[in-house]
């Protein structure tokens, strides 16, 4: 029985797949809903190059994960059970950004991730790597990846 379930949500076309996969999951199981949003602190310092403030970063990163998870959040709004939004950082993408989710799965003690993938392969898989294979790669969990119908 899932108690637990963390759902990482990004602004890809897959997450709202992903989401409605982990509403059905929690709905059966009476779960508790973690959507995770992991910011890139780099890429919010490469936009914002005058930003040399870490705090600044921060308060500007979860800005932007709160932009993100917003739509989840109205997404998930049916669930009768208690739905957590949370904001990670990272300074790194793929494997930073895996870690992260990781490591708030290892924090809840979460039962369940659950996740979208783009279903990249090739070279734009090689070169832009997969969070995804990541998380299947490394967790302790059971993962359920959802790719997106695009």
């Amino acid at each position: 029985m899932y108690q637990r379930i963390l759902v990482a949500i990004d602004n890809s076309h897959s997450t709202p797949r992903a989401l409605d996969e982990a509403l059905k999951l929690a709905g059966i199981h009476q779960a508790e809903l973690h959507l995770v949003t992991v910011i890139n602190l780099l890429e919010v310092a490469v936009d914002e190059p005058r930003s040399h403030d870490t705090s600044r970063l921060t308060t500007q990163a979860d800005a932007q994960g709160e932009a993100i998870l917003a739509p989840a959040l109205a997404q998930a709004a049916s669930h009768t059970g208690p739905v957590h939004p949370a904001v990670r950082h990272c300074w790194e993408g793929g494997k930073d950004i895996a870690h992260a989710l990781l490591v708030h799965a290892k924090e809840i003690d979460a039962d369940l991730i659950v996740m979208g993938t783009h279903g990249r392969h090739g070279l734009r898989h090689a070169l832009l790597g997969s969070v995804a294979e990541y998380v299947m790669r490394e967790s302790y969990l059971p993962v359920l990846v959802v790719r997106s119908a695009h």
